[in-house]
């Protein structure tokens, strides 16, 4: 009886953390990182403040948190083997493929815009610290896939596999910042002169 109340509320918590972070993504993506107000995460969730802190430290542990649940499913989404992402081509083509939809956190037209977080970055050393973590993950990944392209000469072999990860995630943040400022980019010709470059 008394595991079964304990399971119970560990559900019920978990219920409630899971209601706060969609809540979170949802007003995030509607309105920034720091759009969206403490009582309006918590009104969106149908929970009080009293659970919200129940939860998080404060609202930049929370936001650190909605960046995790968001930066881990888009490279999940993007990187991971399950995901069909074998080699560098397929990589770009599901990177291509969730920038048109709308799909990646820092593209869409509303949301979070690149200044956005880099200001968060800025003022918070947690959020700062996620988004580092989030970016070495993707080069981490990223790496093992160019590897892999090399073993199998699709990619060129005299280019160190870290060095061209951090080369292309550069590429993509600086492209974060050229489509904020609406310049005219086309990203998907660019991707395939950039993939052209580093053939084998």
């Amino acid at each position: 009886m008394a595991a079964r109340r304990r399971r119970t509320r560990a559900e019920a918590r978990e219920k409630s953390r899971a209601a706060l972070l969609r809540a979170g993504i949802e007003l995030v993506a509607k309105g920034g990182i720091d759009g969206p107000s403490l009582d309006a995460i918590c009104a969106r969730a149908g929970y009080t403040r009293g659970a919200f802190y129940g939860h998080f430290a404060d609202r930049d542990a929370f936001l650190v948190a909605v960046m995790d649940e968001v930066g881990r499913h888009f490279l999940d989404a993007v990187l991971s083997a399950a995901s069909g992402a074998q080699d560098l081509l397929a990589v770009a083509g599901r990177f291509l493929a969730a920038l048109a939809r709308g799909d990646y956190p820092l593209a869409s037209k509303r949301g979070v815009k690149p200044h956005q977080l880099l200001d968060a970055c800025a003022r918070s050393p947690r959020i700062r610290a996620r988004y580092v973590a989030l970016v070495e993950d993707a080069i981490a990944r990223l790496a093992d896939i160019i590897a892999r392209d090399q073993e199998r000469s699709a990619l060129r072999r005299d280019l160190d596999p870290r060095d061209l990860a951090r080369l292309l995630l550069a590429v993509v943040i600086g492209a974060h910042t050229m489509l904020e400022l609406d310049m005219d980019l086309d990203v998907a010709r660019l991707g395939g002169q950039l993939l052209r470059a580093i053939g084998a």
